[in-house]
């Protein structure tokens, strides 16, 4: 696998499209980023593009500080194959991570129509073009040549790759980042409805700068609000609580959206968004519990039971996290952890107060019995001997 990757300029023009902003970081930062998210351990960046700009945005990720090398010597560059990127340029890390596990020589199928191609080097070539790397000079006619010479093959990426050369083309760097802030792990539900929503409220987020982690924060609140809500037990009551757990649910999304988008995430923010997810699907249950006691004498055991439940699975969950989602295993126990099924208990306990409010502790006791199956089965999957996906060290 290569390691190492240089950025490189194609036009003279290309100095001043690499500082453009594309969702509040320059294009070279993020071509910087998706480097090392696709597995470059170190990234030669022409000291040319300095910027306080760039500087801003390397102060904001310890990762990107730590691999970047300025391209100001003669020996800033390891004598090895080498991923070649432009600076001006936008295409997300999975795409570039198919040039780095392929062999030297290799070109990028959908870089290969612009100016500004992105591919990989062996050290001779690299030894060709190494004093424009570091004097950041122009190397688009050069670059043709040697290419045309040298006849790369291509390599498709699976994903898109955006040449930025003026600001139509940074908005549309911007539009298809933002079109892939969807998560693997989406429910048809969240596709749907809640991603849809979030977008608009990230979309404002972004553009007034606020960080994923007052959204977090403000997720669990309305999430809190919404099982205070439910508690009260009435049909009005639950409603409003409904409609208050959805937007907890898209505000959820969000958080997550404007982390990515902006290169934000952090272990202490999915550490804080577990908590809060844990805290406001436990509240909920309780409150379930509380509302059906309310209305019948009976419920609260089995929604404390079924609260109890919530925090063991996501202790389970974090410990062993499910399978990809295309495993048997986790479309087993899908149903049980997904949001889908979470509106659909909510709906269930709605439509049994409205219609046979008797049935609601026995609607509990399902509750309870269901949160416990969840980590169990993942907990036994899990220790299953020989499994790959057993205990992590």
């Amino acid at each position: 696998m290569i390691r190492q990757a240089a950025l490189y300029l194609s036009t003279a023009d290309d100095l001043q499209a690499a500082r453009f902003s594309v969702a509040g970081h320059p294009v070279v930062f993020r071509m910087i980023v998706a480097a090392i998210r696709a597995g470059a351990r170190r990234v030669g960046v022409p000291a040319v593009l300095r910027s306080p700009g760039l500087e801003a945005a390397l102060a904001t990720s310890p990762k990107a500080r730590v691999a970047l090398v300025w391209l100001d010597t003669a020996g800033a560059l390891a004598a090895e194959p080498t991923l070649l990127l432009p600076a001006a340029a936008v295409a997300p890390a999975p795409v570039l991570g198919r040039l780095l596990q392929a062999p030297p020589g290799r070109v990028l199928a959908e870089s290969q129509s612009s100016a500004a191609p992105a591919f990989t080097v062996d050290a001779s070539l690299l030894a060709v073009l190494h004093p424009a790397l570091i004097t950041g000079a122009p190397l688009g006619d050069a670059l043709g040549r040697e290419l045309t010479s040298r006849d790369l093959a291509s390599i498709p990426g699976g994903g898109w790759f955006v040449h930025v050369t003026g600001e139509r083309a940074a908005a549309e760097a911007e539009a298809r980042l933002r079109r892939d802030l969807g998560s693997p792990v989406d429910s048809r539900l969240d596709t749907a409805v809640h991603r849809r929503l979030s977008k608009p409220v990230t979309r404002v987020a972004v553009a007034l700068g606020v960080a994923p982690n007052p959204i977090t924060v403000a997720s669990g609140v309305v999430g809190l609000a919404a099982a205070a809500s439910m508690a009260l037990g009435d049909a009005a009551a639950l409603a409003v609580g409904l409609l208050l757990y959805l937007l907890a649910v898209v505000l959820d999304h969000a958080d997550g959206e404007v982390a990515r988008l902006t290169l934000t995430e952090s272990a202490m923010g999915e550490w804080l968004d577990i908590v809060i997810d844990t805290l406001v699907h436990t509240a909920l249950v309780l409150a379930l519990g509380v509302a059906a006691d309310r209305v019948t004498g009976a419920g609260l055991a089995a929604g404390v039971v079924g609260a109890v439940g919530v925090v063991a699975s996501a202790v389970v969950y974090k410990r062993w996290p499910p399978a990809p989602p295309t495993a048997a295993d986790r479309g087993l126990l899908d149903p049980l952890s997904s949001r889908d099924g979470f509106y659909a208990m909510l709906l269930l306990f709605i439509a049994l107060r409205l219609t046979a409010p008797a049935w609601l502790p026995a609607l509990m006791m399902v509750i309870a019995v269901g949160t416990h199956a969840y980590w169990v089965a993942r907990a036994a999957l899990s220790l299953r001997p020989g499994r790959a996906g057993g205990r992590r060290p």
